[in-house]
C-alpha cells in the first residue's frame, strides 16, 4: 500500500497565457462549438507542506500537463551539459574513476560509446551521458527516462539510485511520467501531481528492498549485457 504522507492544495494564483484571437481560433471555436477569450489559465500545485529539508532522491510524477515542471521549478533550474565536439564524453569528468563510476551509474556501460563525442551518440546514449553529467547534490533533472525504453529505464534507476545512496550526494529531484521506475528509483519521496499528494517513496508490497535482490533479477542480466569491450 502507498502512503499518503499530504493531500496538496491548488495555489490560489493562477499562471496565465495570452494569445492573439485569430481566425484559426474563432474557426475552431464554430468546429467545437465553444468559447475561448484568448487567456488559458493553470491553477499550479502548493509545494507539500511536509517535504523534509534534507534527503536523498525526490520524485515527481504525473501526466503530461498535470504541473510536473512547474512544481519542479520549485526545487532548482535544470543545468544542461556542454560538450565538447573534439572529446570523448568520458574525457568531460573530473577524473576517470569518476567518469567510469557516474557512466555506469546511469547505465551507459558500452565502453566503446565512452571513447566518442557527444554528437554522435544516440538519443538514449545522449539522455544517459547528459544524466551522468547532471548527478551531485541539489539537481533537478526533468522528463527522466522519457527517451529510453522501458527495460533500460528501470536499470538506469536502480544503478542512480544506489550511486546517490551511496555517495554524498543529497537533494535530487526527478520529474517523471513514468510509473514503472518508481520501485526501482526507491525514493524518499513522491509528489504525484495526478492525484494531488505527497506519497512516501518505498512502493515494495513486500518490504524487499529492489536494491538488496536487484541481482537475482533479470534487469542486471540486461543491463550487463550492454557491456562491450
Amino acid at each position: 500500500m502507498q502512503k499518503v504522507i499530504e493531500k496538496l492544495t491548488k495555489k490560489q494564483t493562477p499562471l496565465t497565457s495570452t494569445v492573439i484571437k485569430d481566425e484559426h481560433i474563432i474557426a475552431s471555436e464554430k468546429a467545437f462549438d465553444c468559447i475561448f477569450d484568448g487567456t488559458s489559465k493553470f491553477y499550479p500545485w502548493e509545494l507539500p507542506k511536509s517535504l523534509p529539508k534534507e534527503f536523498k532522491l525526490g520524485v515527481i510524477v504525473g501526466s503530461s500537463g498535470s504541473g510536473k515542471s512547474t512544481m519542479l521549478k520549485e526545487f532548482g533550474c535544470e543545468e544542461s551539459p556542454i560538450w565538447d565536439s573534439n572529446k570523448s564524453i568520458i574525457s568531460h569528468f573530473e577524473t576517470p574513476d569518476d567518469g567510469i563510476n557516474k557512466l555506469s551509474s546511469v547505465g551507459l556501460n558500452s565502453v566503446p560509446s565512452w571513447y566518442k563525442p557527444y554528437h554522435v551518440l544516440s538519443n538514449g546514449e545522449k539522455f544517459r551521458a547528459d544524466l551522468a553529467r547532471k548527478i551531485k547534490s541539489n539537481v533537478v533533472i526533468d522528463e527522466y527516462t522519457s527517451v529510453v525504453d522501458r527495460n533500460v529505464a528501470k536499470a538506469a534507476s536502480v544503478s542512480l539510485s544506489r550511486y546517490i545512496k551511496n555517495n554524498d550526494i543529497k537533494n535530487v529531484v526527478l520529474s517523471t511520467c513514468h510509473r514503472d521506475i518508481l520501485e526501482w528509483l526507491e525514493p524518499d519521496w513522491v509528489i504525484d501531481t495526478d492525484s494531488g499528494e505527497l506519497i512516501d517513496g518505498f512502493f515494495l508490497s513486500d518490504q524487499k528492498s529492489n536494491l538488496t535482490y536487484i541481482a537475482q533479477t533479470m534487469i542486471v542480466g540486461e543491463c550487463l549485457g550492454t557491456i562491450t569491450i
